[in-house]
């Protein structure tokens, strides 16, 4: 006898005895892919490419981005791992402003450089020959702020999440009571952790940078 199994394909045969089975028949799109993932595929097809992506930033911040791993530019998202952005200074080296790892987010050194790259915010430390120069320190730690604050914000977080700062500068002795005095009024009460070092110097001619971990 021919018997017909209960196969999906339908068209499998033997000689002799009926052929009992108990495969169950999958529905199948037009294309012959099973139909349940002809459809999540049609549905993935159809969704918009932001799988890289967590919240849209506000277009008041006019914050452009670029994603370290695809390097594309984006105005309307933030990458879940690396960025850097405009609203802030460029950086002087190969790395991002910021990168989110977990609930975390750790920014590169922050200095008082303006996000346009005019100068810097109370003036320079030294000249173009090494010179030295008088600056103003508490304008320096002003902008070293502003500049934190516009990162965080672009990456979804604020002033008031971060954790822990380590605080580098070039001259304590001279500079160490008007920056203590410009930091409180920014961070006092938040419960910040915070160490204070003096280095020789900084990568540009700057008195003051931050190491920032604050939570994403």
């Amino acid at each position: 006898k021919w018997s017909r199994s209960s196969h999906s394909g339908g068209g499998l045969r033997s000689w002799g005895r009926p052929i009992s089975t108990s495969v169950r028949s999958t529905p199948t799109s037009r294309s012959g892919a099973p139909a349940a993932r002809s459809s999540a595929l049609s549905r993935r097809a159809k969704a918009p490419a932001t799988w890289n992506t967590t919240r849209t930033i506000p277009s008041s911040t006019r914050a452009t981005a670029r994603c370290s791993t695809c390097m594309t530019r984006l105005r309307w998202a933030r990458c879940r791992r690396a960025m850097e952005t405009d609203v802030a200074p460029p950086p002087v080296g190969a790395y991002v402003h910021y990168r989110r790892e977990g609930d975390l987010l750790f920014l590169a050194g922050v200095g008082p450089r303006l996000p346009d790259g005019s100068g810097v915010a109370g003036g320079a430390t030294r000249d173009e020959q090494g010179n030295a120069l008088e600056y103003d320190v508490v304008a320096q730690t002003e902008q070293v702020v502003a500049n934190v604050r516009a990162i965080l914000e672009v990456a979804g977080s604020r002033l008031e999440k971060v954790i822990d700062v380590t605080v580098f500068l070039t001259d304590m002795q001279r500079d160490f009571a008007d920056f203590n005095a410009t930091w409180a009024r920014h961070f006092d009460g938040l419960g910040v952790t915070r160490t204070t070092v003096e280095v020789g110097a900084l990568p540009t001619p700057i008195a003051v940078e931050f190491k920032v971990v604050a939570r994403a």
